[in-house]
C-alpha cells in the first residue's frame, strides 16, 4: 500500500466539485418550470406605465401555460421552454374614473424566439375614446417591456438554473456566460401545393438551411378612394371577390385570416381604419415558426389613393416570388376586380 501523498496519480482519487458527474460528461437535467411561472407573475405584475392620457397596469397574469428545461450533455447547456401567457391591464385617463380594462396575449416564447420575434397582441374590452386611449398606452409603453421580461427571462434560465446542471470542473470552469440563442427553424420538407408559381417553390423552400430573412417594401396607386380600397383588406365579402372565393377573414384586431386554401395565413395586429393595418403573416411552405411582419398604410393623394406596403421577416430566397405575390393576387386582382386601374374617382 502506497503511503499518503505517494503512488501513481492514475490511482489517487481526490475530491472534486464535479464528483457525481465528472466534467460534466452525463446527462442532467433540471425541471424550471415552477419558478418560471413565479419568474413571469412577479415580473408582469410590476408593469405599470403613466402617461398624460392616463395611466395602466396589469393587475392579474390571467394565463401562464407552459414549461421550461435546463439539461447538460458533455458539458454543453440545452435550453428547452415554451410558454404562453395572458395579461390582464386595467387604468384610468385623466378626464375619467371609469376601471377601463383590457388584455394582452403573448405567444411563441420559446428557445427558438427572441424577444422580438414573439407574438404580442392587444386588446381592449369595450369601444370608446377612455378606452382607445389608455389601449394606446399598453400598445407603446407597455408591449415593450413585456418584450424586455421575455429577454430577462432568457438571461433567468441561464444565470439562475444553468448552473445548477454544470458543475464547477477541477480546472474551476463553470456555466458558459454566453447568452442563449435562438435555434434555427427546422425547413418544411413536405410541400403539398404551390401558389400558382408564383410563391416559394418547393425546391427552394426544402434546400434553405440557413433561414436568413430580409425585408420588402413596395407600394401601387389605385383610382379609388381610401374608404374603398381599406375595404379591400378587410372586408370579407370583397376579399372573396378579389381571391375567387378562397379568402376566410376575421376582420378584427387579433382576427385570423387565411387565403387561398390556407396557403397564407396569420393575424390582424392593428386596424386604423382608412390608415394602416399591421399583420402578422406566414406563407405555408416557410420553414415551420416563421412569421413575418406586414405593414400596410393608405394615403389619399386627391386623385387616387397611395398604397405602401413594409413587409418585415421575409426569407431571401422568397423575396421575389413573394413581391410577385403581392401583386398578382392582391393589387392586380383588386384593380380587375373592382375597375380600381383606370377611370377617375
Amino acid at each position: 500500500m502506497a503511503l499518503w501523498g505517494q503512488g501513481d496519480a492514475r490511482w489517487i482519487c481526490e475530491e472534486r466539485e464535479d464528483a457525481k458527474n465528472v466534467n460534466n460528461w452525463h446527462w442532467s437535467e433540471v425541471d424550471a418550470s415552477a419558478p418560471s411561472k413565479k419568474f413571469f407573475k412577479e415580473k408582469f405584475m410590476a408593469l405599470t406605465e403613466t402617461g398624460s392620457e392616463g395611466s395602466v397596469r396589469i393587475s392579474e397574469v390571467t394565463k401562464c401555460e407552459g414549461e421550461a428545461s435546463v439539461n447538460n450533455r458533455k458539458g454543453k447547456v440545452i435550453y428547452f421552454f415554451e410558454w404562453s401567457i395572458e395579461l390582464k391591464w386595467c387604468g384610468k385617463t385623466a378626464t375619467s374614473n371609469d376601471n377601463i380594462t383590457g388584455k394582452i396575449i403573448i405567444e411563441n416564447i420559446s428557445e427558438e424566439n427572441t424577444e422580438d420575434e414573439i407574438d404580442i397582441t392587444t386588446r381592449q374590452n369595450k369601444d370608446g375614446n377612455e378606452h382607445s386611449k389608455l389601449h394606446q398606452i399598453v400598445k407603446s409603453q407597455i408591449v415593450p417591456k413585456c418584450r424586455g421580461i421575455v429577454g430577462d427571462y432568457i438571461k433567468y434560465l441561464q444565470v439562475e438554473h444553468g448552473k445548477q446542471v454544470i458543475l464547477p470542473t477541477k480546472k474551476g470552469e463553470g456555466i458558459n456566460s454566453q447568452p442563449i440563442k435562438p435555434k434555427a427553424a427546422a425547413p418544411v420538407n413536405s410541400i403539398k401545393q404551390k401558389m400558382a408559381q408564383t410563391v416559394i417553390s418547393s425546391s427552394k423552400a426544402t434546400e434553405c438551411t440557413d433561414n436568413k430573412r430580409t425585408d420588402i417594401n413596395l407600394s401601387d396607386s389605385f383610382k379609388c378612394c381610401v374608404d374603398d380600397l381599406f375595404q379591400c383588406f378587410i372586408n370579407p365579402d370583397k376579399m372573396k371577390a378579389y381571391f375567387n372565393g378562397a379568402a376566410e377573414v376575421d376582420p378584427r384586431e387579433s382576427g385570423k385570416f387565411a387565403m387561398l386554401g390556407g396557403m397564407i395565413t396569420g393575424t390582424y395586429l392593428e386596424i386604423q381604419p382608412n390608415n394602416s393595418i399591421h399583420l402578422h403573416w406566414r406563407f405555408k411552405d416557410w420553414p415551420a415558426d416563421m412569421y413575418s411582419s406586414v405593414t400596410l398604410k393608405f394615403k389619399d393623394t386627391g386623385s387616387s389613393t397611395e398604397l405602401t406596403l413594409s413587409q418585415v421577416g421575409v426569407p431571401q430566397y422568397s423575396v421575389d416570388q413573394i413581391k410577385s405575390g403581392w401583386y398578382k393576387y392582391y393589387f392586380n386582382a383588386i384593380k380587375r376586380t373592382f375597375g380600381y386601374g383606370s377611370g377617375t374617382l
